[in-house]
């Protein structure tokens, strides 16, 4: 029996960071122990599985499923039934509401070249039907249904019914039982492909169950995978990855809460300092972090940050989405212990939650930012296979929810056209639609006061017992006053965010595409929230008038501030705005002078820049990072204007930047170059969705969570 395992993703040269088919090589490794005979085939290019198919059709093509190679998934199925009808077709993952029969039914009858899909954890569901087919010649009518497991799904077409034999549940495996895919060889091949970054997996499951996240349906027992066998991939991968960008991705759902992690980080840092291998490595950290958490993620923080996740600072909310969080007492010594230790943290937080309005997320952000917390904001994405994506729960809580192109997620492989869509909440009983726009437009703000350039100027708020979200807020507020430019700005935003959403029916959603399509698209999609930074940044005009709105509100915003403060607030602006990349005026070096101490003031605890000044000025020549100059006019070439330059700057040509295209960096006064900033961005940038076999969830965030 011949069988093509597939993984399949929008893969183009540009992409660097696409992690390697691991998943179903897990499933491989797993039928290939129990079922030596049969021959299993692995791919991650649509082009190379559709030439593969072509050449030499496989008796059983399998193809993992998730919300970013759906529509892929059902162009290429399509394409190979057409070829060879009697292909076996199964599909695996979490992208499945496996408890709603009716949906189920729906789903089958959106894909009428599926044959079967696999829910839950997808190595025991694949041997089981697999032994079956190899059983009855590859014929799967001829399988008994009452010998299939409980996470296998069919349907009869003819009958118009499903087909499932819930009496038959399975198992979940024990991963220590389960063969490397890494060190029989299996994913040697994409280990030498660039495109492509390896990921490990050291443990399934996951202690939390929340309502938004997939990751807790696989049990809230953490099953371990065999210690040294992770070493050994560890080690093992150190020495054959080839991907320029050298990250590590690791697919568990809280690295660092078993205390063996410190092993396997302490294995991490030595292939680091033995090989090179890993730079940077892409995580999910404890949700609730512990001293020996602690501990680990201190061993790995020069590659990474702690993402100390609260998702609300609202308790009802917590309620709602059955998620837990420590004390905040608690929480802020752990992060001051965290930082001690040279840690970076970070705190992820979620809008559009069941109970969460505008106010409270508002009042939410304040309190943890105060505390000195850097924040990531993101959407409520819904994840098929999450209690967020059931009705019960959606009526519940007035869940209204529209669906959007997921940006960058679309290509065209062998004349198969695709994107894929995503679903995003934009109401709730507690937040009514217009103020879902209005939280879209306060992450783009809170998104550029949070950029390193206004370090200086956070600094500044700092000693006054307020940080950017009292800001935010208060211009949130103050509409009226806002001048041209920004009011065009926001507007523009709050436009865009609308006309993103299609529509509200799922059953309006397209699953075919063609080319035409894919341009039209290729004009109109984008991650607004970076988009509207480029937009911002794009012109020295735009920086200059924001500047001027921020000082000449301070005194109405916060009359109760003293005076010589207010000052000490508009020089550290103006540091900021020094340093501020505008691309109508780029220039790759600068020359600043500053009278006061910035190293010695930035590096107090609650002091007014006032009490640094220097009795000379000194000069500093700031410098635009390596690789932009070069990247801004590769961008010039393929955009239509300024602003459409510096995006495609940001997206494609200078990628994974997070906010390093928007400042200069500023050498310390000794001379010595400044690179903290890139250290600290890098750990920081947006943990991409996380595999993990075919019941892989976790807190997906694609690039619409757009930091």
């Amino acid at each position: 029996m011949k069988i093509y395992l597939a993984d399949l993703a929008y893969i183009n040269p540009t992409i660097t960071r696409q992690p390697v088919p691991f998943n179903v090589a897990c499933v491989a490794s797993y039928a290939l122990k129990h079922l030596p005979e049969i021959e299993i085939e692995i791919f991650k290019h649509p082009d190379l599985l559709l030439d593969a198919v072509e050449k030499s059709p496989p008796d059983v093509l399998a193809l993992s499923h998730y919300a970013w190679n759906s529509n892929l998934n059902h162009g290429i199925m399509k394409r190979c039934k057409e070829l060879y009808p009697d292909i076996v077709v199964i599909m695996g993952g979490c992208n499945f509401n496996d408890w709603d029969h009716e949906w189920i039914e729906w789903f089958f009858r959106k894909r009428p070249f599926l044959d079967i899909h696999i829910a839950q954890e997808g190595e025991g569901g694949f041997l089981k039907i697999i032994q079956l087919l190899h059983e009855n010649g590859c014929d799967l009518k001829q399988t008994k249904v009452e010998d299939w497991s409980s996470n296998i799904f069919g349907y009869d077409r003819e009958a118009g019914k499903l087909i499932h034999n819930p009496g038959n549940p399975m198992a979940n495996i024990d991963p220590a039982t389960l063969p490397s895919p890494y060190l029989t060889g299996l994913l040697d091949p994409f280990l030498a492909s660039e495109n492509l970054s390896p990921i490990i997996e050291t443990n399934r499951g996951c202690p939390y169950a929340c309502s938004f996240c997939v990751w807790g349906g696989m049990g809230a027992k953490l099953r371990k995978y065999d210690l040294q066998t992770i070493i050994d991939e560890v080690y093992y991968i150190a020495q054959k990855a080839t991907n320029p960008t050298k990250v590590l991705y690791i697919a568990d759902s809280n690295f660092g809460i078993l205390k063996r992690d410190r092993q396997i980080a302490e294995a991490i840092m030595d292939c680091r300092s033995r090989y090179g291998f890993p730079q940077r490595l892409s995580l999910y950290s404890p949700k609730n972090p512990t001293a020996h958490s602690i501990e680990t993620c201190e061993l790995i923080s020069p590659l990474t940050s702690m993402s100390m996740s609260l998702q609300s600072a609202n308790e009802q909310v917590l309620e709602n989405i059955r998620r837990s969080n420590i004390k905040h007492d608690r929480y802020d010594d752990l992060r001051i212990e965290a930082e001690k230790r040279g840690i970076q943290t970070d705190c992820e937080l979620i809008y559009g939650l069941p109970g969460e309005s505008y106010e409270s997320f508002l009042r939410g952000m304040v309190g943890i930012t105060r505390s000195g917390q850097f924040v990531q904001l993101y959407e409520h994405t819904i994840l098929l296979g999450a209690e967020s994506a059931n009705r019960e729960y959606r009526e519940k809580f007035g869940i209204k929810s529209a669906f959007r192109y997921a940006y960058d997620i679309e290509g065209t492989y062998k004349n198969i056209s695709s994107i894929e869509f995503e679903e995003v909440v934009i109401e709730t009983n507690a937040m009514p639609q217009k103020d879902y726009f209005r939280l879209r437009q306060l992450h783009f703000l809170v998104a550029t006061l949070s950029a390193r350039l206004f370090q200086e100027f956070r600094h500044a708020l700092k000693y006054n017992g307020l940080e950017i979200a009292t800001l935010a807020g208060k211009i949130m507020e103050d509409e009226a006053s806002w001048p041209q430019r920004w009011r065009k700005i926001m507007l523009q935003l709050q436009q865009a965010c609308r006309d993103e959403l299609l529509t509200t029916d799922v059953d309006e959603l397209r699953t075919e595409f063609s080319e035409k399509d894919l341009a039209e698209v290729r004009k109109k999609a984008r991650a607004l929230i970076p988009s509207s930074m480029c937009t911002l940044f794009a012109r020295e005009s735009n920086m200059r008038e924001l500047r001027d709105y921020l000082v000449g509100s301070f005194p109405r915003f916060f009359p109760a501030i003293p005076e010589d403060d207010l000052e000490d607030w508009t020089a550290a602006l103006d540091f900021s705005m020094d340093r501020a990349c505008c691309y109508d005026e780029l220039k790759q070096t600068r020359v600043v002078t500053y009278a006061y101490d910035l190293d010695a003031w930035l590096g107090s605890e609650g002091q007014p820049l006032r009490d640094y000044a220097l009795p000379e000025p000194v000069a500093y020549s700031i410098e635009l990072r390596d690789g932009v100059w070069e990247a801004f006019e590769k961008a010039k070439a393929a955009g239509s204007d300024l602003e459409n330059t510096v995006y495609l700057l940001k997206m494609k040509y200078f990628p994974s930047s997070h906010d390093r295209i928007y400042y200069y960096l500023r050498p310390s006064k000794d001379g010595a170059a400044v690179n903290k900033d890139d250290e600290i961005e890098s750990k920081r940038e947006t943990r991409l969705p996380l595999y993990s076999s075919w019941n892989a969830g976790g807190e997906a965030k694609p690039e619409s969570a757009e930091t």
